[in-house]
């Protein structure tokens, strides 16, 4: 049995806790793809949690396409397909931990995206993140707070297109799932979005005037006003 020296986890969210970990040794690699994982007992006893606890977060893993549960044989690692395990990622639940790093993630990739954005965005796609824009504002007058979240990431989308860079627009669709439902925690756990009164309101029109008019800083004021709630956001490496 592979000793990976878990850390024992208390009783809050125990199933979540374990599943967690054990997703995060798998993209990591400490179980190559076609080993057998510690059984449910073994995974119980180092973890510190009972059996069914284990049992349901290998259901997930297996959920996921992360492993694979032979009746009679255990547990046993897929080989690990980014793409896959993205689109399906946001079927369940993001812990705390996960807002944290995807928060982060998006923080300085959009970051990037503007900054190429701003020197090379045309009048093309400034016209249609001015139509998003109005869109949005309109499904928040009606609080159709699913249509907005879609126009949203459509938004962010257009940025993304503006950079010239089909790389940054891949990043972007591949994690499309994600990022959406990253949105939309983010409007229902923390900032509980306002109802739009006028055209303008919405922080977004700010982050478009401030690429239109250059204005780095103010970018990246709205991209906190936007991703950060409850914490500090990190440094900016420039």
């Amino acid at each position: 049995m592979s000793d990976m020296g878990f850390e024992k986890i208390d009783r809050q969210s125990v199933s979540g806790r374990v599943f967690s970990s054990l997703r995060q040794e798998i993209i990591n690699g400490a179980f190559p793809g076609g080993s057998r994982l510690p059984s449910a007992a073994q995974l119980g006893e180092q973890f510190g949690v009972s059996v069914a606890s284990v049992k349901s977060a290998l259901q997930k893993l297996a959920a996921l396409g992360l492993i694979e549960i032979k009746n009679g044989q255990g547990s046993f690692v897929l080989d690990f397909n980014p793409n896959r395990y993205l689109e399906q990622l946001s079927d369940f639940f993001l812990t705390d931990s996960d807002i944290t790093q995807i928060t982060e993630f998006r923080l300085f990739l959009e970051m990037a995206a503007v900054k190429l954005a701003i020197s090379r965005g045309t009048e093309e796609n400034f016209s249609r993140m001015e139509e998003l824009l109005r869109r949005m504002d309109q499904a928040a007058l009606a609080n159709d707070m699913e249509l907005h979240g879609k126009l949203d990431y459509e938004f962010h989308l257009e940025i993304s297109r503006a950079t010239g860079n089909n790389v940054f627009v891949l990043v972007y669709e591949v994690t499309r799932k994600m990022f959406r439902q990253h949105t939309t925690i983010l409007n229902e756990k923390f900032f509980k979005k306002a109802i739009v009164q006028k055209e303008g309101d919405d922080v977004h029109w700010r982050l478009y005037r401030a690429i239109r008019e250059k204005d780095l800083k103010t970018c990246r004021a709205c991209y906190v006003e936007m991703l950060y709630f409850r914490e500090e956001p990190p440094v900016d490496p420039d």
